[in-house]
């Protein structure tokens, strides 16, 4: 692999692990997903024609850069969502984490994304392949489950 290449799937690793850690708390399993949406992104068809490119051409991958980001983002989430049906109960929800945990994974992955990404709707939407009004509509949901595990906050007077 070039070296531009294998720097930018090294920094792309080290980004996306919180968030594969956030929808799977399994150290293992979080670097699976991201070894997985890795390698679907050498054969999605929004850049399998350009692969070769980035190679060579250091320039046009900082250009895609973003785009990339995106879809292995959203590799990391389908995959999440596949992979937690068949490893419910295999691993230990990390200790103070349990409303985070609880809450389901779209919510809990909108609210991450958003929270500790700082990442727009419209960006969160294409993850998710939704729209912008879908993802804010499951980050609300995501707080208010969130709340609702912790106990609603009650205002002094």
């Amino acid at each position: 692999m070039n070296e531009h290449f294998e720097t930018f799937f090294n920094k792309k690793s080290l980004e996306l692990f919180p968030f594969a850690y956030a929808l799977i708390p399994d150290d293992l399993q979080a670097c699976q997903l991201i070894v997985d949406a890795s390698e679907l992104l050498q054969i999605d068809s929004r850049v399998s024609n350009k692969l070769t490119r980035y190679f060579v051409d250091s320039e046009l991958l900082r250009e895609d850069q973003v785009l990339l980001t995106t879809i292995l983002y959203s590799h990391v989430y389908r995959l999440a969502k596949k992979r937690i049906s068949q490893l419910s109960g295999s691993f230990i929800i990390p200790k103070g984490h349990g409303a985070f945990y609880r809450t389901p994974l779209e919510n809990r992955a909108v609210v991450f994304l958003r929270e500790k990404n700082s990442f727009d709707w419209e960006r969160i939407g294409t993850i998710f392949g939704s729209d912008r009004i879908k993802s804010i509509q499951e980050y609300h949901i995501g707080v208010n489950s969130m709340h609702d595990f912790l106990g609603r906050p009650v205002e002094l007077s």
